[in-house]
């Protein structure tokens, strides 16, 4: 079966006692995610449903939008530049 868009969901559920995580998702790409980060359901129904159980809280992370401005055109390759005299610098040392 399969699932419209605004029908795949995820739910994550905390228990600060234990401090575990629960995690319910059809949506494929939280499920790669999890996959690569060796994180591995514990039932996946027919309908594509992966649940997954007692993940430690420090596996799962939010993190923060970037604040930082897109370079210009100069400062990429001033950047790159200084780059460059690094890498010259630590070869001329080896």
């Amino acid at each position: 079966m399969s699932y419209s868009a605004p029908e795949r969901e995820t739910i994550l559920q905390c228990d600060d006692e234990t401090k575990k995580w629960s995690i319910t998702t059809l949506q494929p790409t939280v499920i790669t995610k999890l996959k690569k980060a060796n994180i591995e359901p514990y039932k996946v129904t027919n309908d594509g449903m992966h649940w997954y159980k007692d993940i430690d809280f420090n596996r799962i992370s939010f993190r923060n939008e970037s604040n930082r401005q897109p370079m210009t055109d100069e400062q990429r390759k001033a950047a790159a530049e200084r780059l460059l005299e690094g890498r010259v610098r630590r070869y001329e040392q080896a």
